[in-house]
Protein backbone atom coordinates (compact mmCIF):
# COMPACT_ATOMS: atom_id res chain seq x y z
CA UNK A 1 0.00 0.00 0.00
CA UNK A 2 1.44 3.32 -1.26
CA UNK A 3 1.92 6.03 1.62
CA UNK A 4 1.16 9.35 1.76
CA UNK A 5 5.06 9.91 1.60
CA UNK A 6 5.24 7.96 -1.14
CA UNK A 7 2.23 9.67 -3.08
CA UNK A 8 4.20 13.40 -2.30
CA UNK A 9 7.74 12.11 -3.47
CA UNK A 10 6.07 10.59 -6.87
CA UNK A 11 4.19 13.84 -7.56
CA UNK A 12 6.93 16.56 -8.26
CA UNK A 13 8.18 13.15 -10.57
CA UNK A 14 5.07 13.58 -13.14
CA UNK A 15 5.36 17.18 -12.89
CA UNK A 16 8.97 16.83 -14.36
CA UNK A 17 7.93 14.32 -16.47
CA UNK A 18 5.30 16.43 -17.92
CA UNK A 19 7.98 19.48 -18.34
CA UNK A 20 10.51 17.54 -20.28
CA UNK A 21 7.82 16.24 -22.74
CA UNK A 22 6.85 20.03 -23.08
CA UNK A 23 10.57 21.09 -23.86
CA UNK A 24 11.08 17.94 -25.87
CA UNK A 25 7.95 18.76 -28.16
CA UNK A 26 8.94 22.83 -28.15
CA UNK A 27 12.13 21.54 -29.74
CA UNK A 28 11.01 19.34 -32.11
CA UNK A 29 8.29 21.22 -33.94
CA UNK A 30 8.26 24.78 -34.89
CA UNK A 31 5.20 25.56 -33.98
CA UNK A 32 3.27 25.39 -31.13
CA UNK A 33 -0.69 26.59 -29.80
CA UNK A 34 -2.82 26.87 -26.48
CA UNK A 35 -5.90 25.42 -27.03
CA UNK A 36 -8.99 26.01 -25.33
CA UNK A 37 -10.72 23.04 -24.03
CA UNK A 38 -14.22 24.38 -22.86
CA UNK A 39 -16.93 22.14 -22.95
CA UNK A 40 -15.03 19.08 -25.34
CA UNK A 41 -16.08 15.57 -25.53
CA UNK A 42 -13.33 13.45 -25.35
CA UNK A 43 -14.45 11.47 -28.31
CA UNK A 44 -13.91 14.63 -29.90
CA UNK A 45 -10.29 15.01 -28.99
CA UNK A 46 -9.78 11.22 -29.97
CA UNK A 47 -11.50 11.77 -33.46
CA UNK A 48 -8.81 14.97 -34.05
CA UNK A 49 -5.86 12.66 -32.80
CA UNK A 50 -6.59 10.32 -35.32
CA UNK A 51 -7.32 12.65 -38.30
CA UNK A 52 -3.82 14.75 -37.38
CA UNK A 53 -1.87 11.43 -36.40
CA UNK A 54 1.65 12.53 -37.73
CA UNK A 55 0.94 16.34 -37.91
CA UNK A 56 0.51 17.33 -34.91
CA UNK A 57 0.53 16.44 -30.92
CA UNK A 58 -1.93 16.77 -28.38
CA UNK A 59 -0.70 17.07 -24.45
CA UNK A 60 -3.20 17.78 -21.99
CA UNK A 61 -0.75 20.22 -19.19
CA UNK A 62 -1.43 22.05 -16.11
CA UNK A 63 -1.43 25.78 -16.56
CA UNK A 64 1.68 26.14 -13.91
CA UNK A 65 4.00 23.43 -15.09
CA UNK A 66 3.24 24.93 -18.96
CA UNK A 67 3.87 28.32 -17.74
CA UNK A 68 7.58 27.17 -16.03
CA UNK A 69 8.07 25.73 -19.44
CA UNK A 70 7.21 28.11 -21.49
CA UNK A 71 8.90 30.78 -18.95
CA UNK A 72 12.65 32.43 -20.60
CA UNK A 73 11.91 30.92 -24.50
CA UNK A 74 10.86 32.24 -27.76
CA UNK A 75 7.42 30.98 -26.95
CA UNK A 76 7.01 33.20 -23.41
CA UNK A 77 4.28 35.20 -24.47
CA UNK A 78 2.04 32.30 -25.49
CA UNK A 79 1.97 31.91 -21.00
CA UNK A 80 -0.40 34.45 -20.89
CA UNK A 81 -3.18 32.67 -22.59
CA UNK A 82 -2.93 29.67 -20.24
CA UNK A 83 -5.95 30.08 -18.59
CA UNK A 84 -9.40 27.41 -17.55
CA UNK A 85 -8.41 23.97 -19.10
CA UNK A 86 -5.94 24.37 -21.62
CA UNK A 87 -4.18 22.01 -24.31
CA UNK A 88 -0.71 22.32 -25.93
CA UNK A 89 -0.38 21.61 -29.72
CA UNK A 90 2.55 20.84 -31.61
CA UNK A 91 2.79 21.07 -34.73
CA UNK A 92 5.02 22.51 -38.20
CA UNK A 93 1.73 22.89 -40.79
CA UNK A 94 0.52 26.09 -41.32
CA UNK A 95 -1.52 27.33 -37.92
CA UNK A 96 -4.15 29.01 -40.64
CA UNK A 97 -5.07 25.64 -42.08
CA UNK A 98 -4.34 23.80 -38.23
CA UNK A 99 -7.68 26.51 -37.19
CA UNK A 100 -10.04 25.43 -40.68
CA UNK A 101 -9.68 21.53 -39.60
CA UNK A 102 -10.42 22.30 -36.02
CA UNK A 103 -13.46 24.46 -36.79
CA UNK A 104 -14.40 21.96 -39.32
CA UNK A 105 -14.88 19.29 -36.54
CA UNK A 106 -17.04 21.58 -34.02
CA UNK A 107 -20.42 20.36 -32.60
CA UNK A 108 -22.90 22.62 -31.23
CA UNK A 109 -24.79 21.55 -27.69
CA UNK A 110 -27.63 22.34 -25.67
CA UNK A 111 -27.37 25.60 -23.01
CA UNK A 112 -27.04 24.82 -19.47
CA UNK A 113 -27.77 27.39 -16.91
CA UNK A 114 -24.41 28.58 -16.20
CA UNK A 115 -22.66 28.27 -19.73
CA UNK A 116 -20.93 31.04 -21.76
CA UNK A 117 -21.96 31.90 -24.69
CA UNK A 118 -19.29 31.10 -27.15
CA UNK A 119 -20.94 32.88 -29.86
CA UNK A 120 -23.51 36.01 -30.24
CA UNK A 121 -27.13 33.72 -29.50
CA UNK A 122 -29.96 34.28 -32.00
CA UNK A 123 -33.47 33.15 -31.54
CA UNK A 124 -34.96 33.19 -35.70
CA UNK A 125 -37.97 34.89 -36.51
CA UNK A 126 -40.76 32.38 -37.86
CA UNK A 127 -43.36 30.09 -36.34
CA UNK A 128 -41.41 27.99 -32.31
CA UNK A 129 -43.48 25.15 -33.18
CA UNK A 130 -44.65 26.60 -29.44
CA UNK A 131 -48.16 26.14 -28.43
CA UNK A 132 -49.73 29.94 -27.10
CA UNK A 133 -49.61 29.82 -23.35
CA UNK A 134 -47.44 30.24 -20.08
CA UNK A 135 -44.44 30.20 -22.62
CA UNK A 136 -45.38 33.74 -23.56
CA UNK A 137 -44.27 35.28 -20.54
CA UNK A 138 -41.04 33.72 -20.88
CA UNK A 139 -40.60 35.21 -24.38
CA UNK A 140 -42.05 38.54 -22.92
CA UNK A 141 -39.42 38.36 -20.08
CA UNK A 142 -36.16 37.94 -22.26
CA UNK A 143 -37.50 40.91 -24.73
CA UNK A 144 -38.13 38.40 -27.90
CA UNK A 145 -41.11 39.97 -29.82
CA UNK A 146 -43.82 37.10 -30.71
CA UNK A 147 -47.39 37.17 -32.40
CA UNK A 148 -50.00 34.23 -32.20
CA UNK A 149 -50.99 32.69 -35.50
CA UNK A 150 -53.24 29.54 -36.10
CA UNK A 151 -52.75 28.92 -31.89
CA UNK A 152 -48.66 28.82 -32.40
CA UNK A 153 -46.03 31.45 -31.02
CA UNK A 154 -44.26 33.27 -34.25
CA UNK A 155 -41.08 34.78 -33.40
CA UNK A 156 -41.73 38.47 -35.14
CA UNK A 157 -37.66 39.23 -36.02
CA UNK A 158 -34.51 37.83 -35.40
CA UNK A 159 -33.40 38.62 -31.54
CA UNK A 160 -30.16 38.77 -29.79
CA UNK A 161 -30.77 36.84 -26.51
CA UNK A 162 -27.44 36.65 -25.05
CA UNK A 163 -24.02 37.99 -26.49
CA UNK A 164 -20.55 36.53 -26.83
CA UNK A 165 -18.85 35.83 -23.80
CA UNK A 166 -22.17 36.46 -21.59
CA UNK A 167 -23.33 33.77 -18.83
CA UNK A 168 -26.51 32.04 -20.03
CA UNK A 169 -29.35 31.80 -16.85
CA UNK A 170 -31.41 29.00 -16.40
CA UNK A 171 -34.79 30.93 -17.64
CA UNK A 172 -32.87 31.45 -21.40
CA UNK A 173 -31.14 27.94 -21.03
CA UNK A 174 -34.71 26.52 -20.55
CA UNK A 175 -36.44 28.16 -23.20
CA UNK A 176 -33.54 27.45 -25.89
CA UNK A 177 -34.22 24.00 -25.26
CA UNK A 178 -37.97 24.30 -26.06
CA UNK A 179 -37.00 25.92 -29.14
CA UNK A 180 -34.54 23.15 -30.33
CA UNK A 181 -31.55 26.03 -30.56
CA UNK A 182 -27.91 24.25 -29.70
CA UNK A 183 -26.13 27.51 -29.35
CA UNK A 184 -22.60 26.32 -27.43
CA UNK A 185 -19.97 25.83 -30.15
CA UNK A 186 -17.79 23.02 -28.56
CA UNK A 187 -14.59 21.78 -30.04
CA UNK A 188 -11.12 22.58 -29.87
CA UNK A 189 -10.41 26.21 -30.44
CA UNK A 190 -6.89 28.27 -30.52
CA UNK A 191 -6.28 30.71 -27.75
CA UNK A 192 -3.34 31.85 -29.73
CA UNK A 193 -0.40 30.37 -31.74
CA UNK A 194 3.15 30.57 -31.99
CA UNK A 195 4.24 31.11 -36.00
CA UNK A 196 7.25 32.41 -37.66
CA UNK A 197 8.22 34.22 -34.75
CA UNK A 198 5.10 35.70 -34.29
CA UNK A 199 2.43 35.30 -31.30
CA UNK A 200 -1.23 34.91 -33.59
CA UNK A 201 -4.44 35.32 -31.28
CA UNK A 202 -6.99 32.47 -32.37
CA UNK A 203 -9.61 34.84 -33.71
CA UNK A 204 -6.99 36.06 -35.98
CA UNK A 205 -6.70 32.97 -37.05
CA UNK A 206 -10.36 32.51 -38.45
CA UNK A 207 -10.58 32.90 -42.15
CA UNK A 208 -13.63 32.66 -44.51
CA UNK A 209 -12.23 30.17 -47.12
CA UNK A 210 -15.26 30.61 -48.96
CA UNK A 211 -15.14 35.09 -49.04
CA UNK A 212 -11.15 34.37 -49.42
CA UNK A 213 -12.11 32.34 -52.93
CA UNK A 214 -14.73 35.28 -53.80
CA UNK A 215 -12.32 37.92 -53.25
CA UNK A 216 -9.14 36.11 -55.51
CA UNK A 217 -11.37 35.41 -58.56
CA UNK A 218 -12.86 38.85 -58.35
CA UNK A 219 -9.10 40.16 -57.84
CA UNK A 220 -8.19 38.02 -60.98
CA UNK A 221 -11.36 39.49 -63.05
CA UNK A 222 -9.69 42.62 -62.20
CA UNK A 223 -6.63 41.99 -63.10
CA UNK A 224 -7.46 40.27 -66.58
CA UNK A 225 -9.47 43.19 -67.32
CA UNK A 226 -6.93 45.63 -67.17
CA UNK A 227 -3.86 43.19 -68.63
CA UNK A 228 -6.45 43.07 -71.76
CA UNK A 229 -7.52 46.74 -72.01
CA UNK A 230 -3.48 47.22 -71.71
CA UNK A 231 -2.49 43.87 -74.46
CA UNK A 232 0.15 43.08 -71.83
CA UNK A 233 2.10 40.33 -73.66
CA UNK A 234 0.98 37.36 -71.62
CA UNK A 235 -0.06 34.19 -73.23
CA UNK A 236 -3.51 34.40 -72.37
CA UNK A 237 -3.83 38.27 -72.97
CA UNK A 238 -2.35 37.73 -76.61
CA UNK A 239 -4.26 34.97 -77.87
CA UNK A 240 -7.67 36.57 -77.32
CA UNK A 241 -6.26 40.24 -78.33
CA UNK A 242 -4.61 38.29 -81.83
CA UNK A 243 -8.39 37.28 -82.14
CA UNK A 244 -9.88 40.28 -81.60
CA UNK A 245 -7.75 42.21 -83.89
CA UNK A 246 -8.17 39.52 -86.63
CA UNK A 247 -12.04 40.11 -86.52
CA UNK A 248 -11.84 43.73 -86.81
CA UNK A 249 -9.08 43.71 -89.53
CA UNK A 250 -11.32 41.20 -91.44
CA UNK A 251 -14.53 43.31 -90.95
CA UNK A 252 -13.15 46.35 -92.18
CA UNK A 253 -11.35 44.09 -95.42
CA UNK A 254 -14.91 43.01 -95.91
CA UNK A 255 -16.10 46.14 -96.04
CA UNK A 256 -13.82 47.88 -98.34
CA UNK A 257 -14.15 44.46 -100.64
CA UNK A 258 -10.97 43.46 -100.30
CA UNK A 259 -10.89 39.53 -101.40
CA UNK A 260 -9.13 37.30 -99.95
CA UNK A 261 -9.46 33.09 -98.96
CA UNK A 262 -10.78 34.40 -95.49
CA UNK A 263 -13.24 37.56 -97.12
CA UNK A 264 -14.60 36.02 -100.64
CA UNK A 265 -17.18 34.19 -98.66
CA UNK A 266 -18.24 37.37 -96.21
CA UNK A 267 -18.31 39.61 -99.21
CA UNK A 268 -20.93 37.53 -100.44
CA UNK A 269 -23.15 37.26 -98.16
CA UNK A 270 -22.44 40.52 -97.33
CA UNK A 271 -23.21 42.37 -100.70
CA UNK A 272 -26.02 39.40 -101.43
CA UNK A 273 -27.62 40.96 -98.24
CA UNK A 274 -27.53 44.82 -99.41
CA UNK A 275 -28.97 43.24 -102.83
CA UNK A 276 -32.02 42.28 -101.34
CA UNK A 277 -32.42 45.26 -99.00
CA UNK A 278 -32.41 47.23 -102.53
CA UNK A 279 -34.70 44.80 -104.34
CA UNK A 280 -37.07 45.12 -102.22
CA UNK A 281 -37.36 48.69 -101.82
CA UNK A 282 -37.40 49.00 -105.78
CA UNK A 283 -40.22 46.74 -105.44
Amino acid sequence: MMTTYQRKKDYPTKKKELMEKIKKNLESHKNVAVVNLYKLRSIQIGELRKKLKGQVVFLGVKNKIAEKALKSTKYEKLSEFIKGQSLLMFFDMDPFELNIVLEKNQVYLPAKAGDIATDDIIVPAGNTGLQAGPVLSEFKELKIPTRIETGSVFVTKDTIVAKKGEVINEKLASLLSKLGIKPIRSGLSIKAAYFDGLVIKGEDLKIDVEAYKNNVIESYQKAFKLAYALELPYPEILSLVIADRYNKAKRVAVKAGVYTDETIKDIIVDRESKASVIRSLIK
